[in-house]
């Protein structure tokens, strides 16, 4: 079949196993794809967000916070959790089946003798709608890393990096210091960076100074503070001039995040007022952290904590909500893919957690429950409190259709939690049948 009679469904397909490996960083094949595209943006500001977590919601709160003030805007971020669109939003509205398929038909047309893997053609085809929206701004989220990650291609007005943990071990390592210098290759050169990591590799501001780049990190450049139900945060402007904003409301997500984000703004030079960042925190939110749904009476909260930082951000939050009382006994579904690190997961997760039901993932790099199962067991949890599950949705229907592990025959207060992967979370999303606009 000719690629251009393909639907949105089969260029998806077809672009699964159009390229050898599914991961080959590197710039030079995209470098080139790119290049014969012949892309203007020369009209648009481009913000590009790098970190080990933090990308999603930080991008989130920028792009809230754009339109509030009435500025057009352009999302690219990954991975999604139910349909591909989500990858892409303009206007914060998930682009079309149509849109999508003529995206990739122009990237396909100019590659010529050259492959790209799943992720490479999704970047340019996204890059190439932003081209033809003109947006006045563009929110670009790193896939993996940033220095050869395929979004790298574009030069960003302001670079972002969020926070830096160890995860992607596989291609980026299991050093802070080279995970830094690997995210902080998104800087230009004369342009501003932004840096909200609290405990920053060195590697970062080395990279900036050796590279000529205007380097702001949190706790030097700009500050936040909570204070009861609000919080104030002070920074710097484009010309170094200093900014405060007090009274600002506390968002759904984490303010750590949002600090960044208005950092990244004040930089950026498209002019946004304290009523239009109020409004605009108070609006973002992101699928899939911390999101509550009820579903057959029974409350779930759905997070795609799937590294040792994100877990342990997940349980503090969990903590939160049982207002340190330690009454509140969680059910935990969890899956993971194989290539992170489940064990640190697991042991940032073990303080919240009183019974766990483990599933198995059926995707690429995707963990079985009884492989899970022995990182449990070499901590010592009770395996009278595990059981494994084939599916998130079999864990779903043990807990509240079959009653196969009946929650009210336990005592005290129950939440279940599903997290471990967007393909956990994704999974659940498609059995509570709630779709993500």
């Amino acid at each position: 079949m000719n690629r251009s009679e393909f639907t949105l469904e089969q260029w998806l397909r077809w672009m699964e196993q159009s390229h050898p490996v599914a991961i080959d960083l590197g710039l030079e094949r995209v470098q080139k794809v790119f290049s014969r595209l012949v892309l203007n943006f020369q009209n648009v500001c481009i913000i590009t967000v790098a970190g080990t977590n933090g990308k999603g919601s930080t991008v989130a709160m920028l792009d809230a916070i754009y339109r509030e003030a009435g500025y057009t805007t352009a999302c690219y971020t990954s991975p999604h959790l139910q349909v591909y669109n989500e990858r892409i939003r303009l206007n914060g509205v998930l682009v079309t089946d149509d849109q999508l398929v003529a995206a990739f038909q122009a990237v396909d047309q100019v590659c010529e003798e050259i492959t790209l893997t799943y992720f490479e053609m999704g970047t340019l085809a996204a890059l190439w709608l932003v081209a033809q929206q003109q947006p006045d701004v563009a929110l670009l989220e790193v896939g993996l890393g940033g220095r050869l990650d395929a979004i790298n291609v574009v030069d960003p007005d302001v670079s972002v990096i969020t926070t830096i943990d160890i995860d992607h071990v596989d291609w980026l390592g299991d050093d802070r210091e080279k995970i830094g210098w690997e995210k902080a290759g998104i800087f230009r050169t004369t342009k501003p960076a932004v840096c909200g990591e609290l405990h920053p590799p060195a590697s970062i501001a080395s990279y900036a100074q050796a590279l000529g780049a205007s380097l702001y990190q949190v706790n030097s450049s700009y500050e936040y503070h909570i204070k009861d139900a609000h919080w104030c945060w002070q920074g710097e402007g484009k010309d170094k001039q200093q900014i405060i904003f007090t009274d600002l409301p506390i968002p759904r997500l984490p303010i750590q995040n949002a600090a960044t984000a208005i950092q990244a703004i004040m930089l950026a030079g498209l002019p946004c007022c304290s009523k239009s960042i109020k409004a605009g925190l108070q609006k973002a939110s992101v699928a899939g952290r911390m999101d509550e749904t009820l579903y057959q009476g029974h409350s779930f909260i759905l997070d795609v904590a799937h590294n040792p930082q994100s877990a342990a951000y997940l349980a503090k939050q969990l903590q939160k909500l049982d207002n340190g009382s330690g009454e509140c006994q969680v059910e935990l579904i969890l899956g993971m893919l194989a290539d992170k690190d489940c064990a640190a997961v697991i042991d940032a997760l073990k303080p919240v957690v009183s019974f766990w039901h483990l599933v198995t993932l059926d995707v690429p790099r995707g963990q079985t429950a009884e492989q899970l199962k022995l990182y449990l067991k070499k901590i010592d949890i009770d395996s009278s409190n595990v059981v494994c599950h084939n599916s998130v949705a079999e864990a779903i229907e043990s807990l509240v259709v079959a009653k196969k592990v009946a929650m009210e025959e336990r005592s005290g207060v129950h939440r279940v939690v599903v997290a471990g992967s967007f393909h956990t979370v994704g999974d659940a999303y498609h059995v509570f049948k709630r779709e993500i606009n």
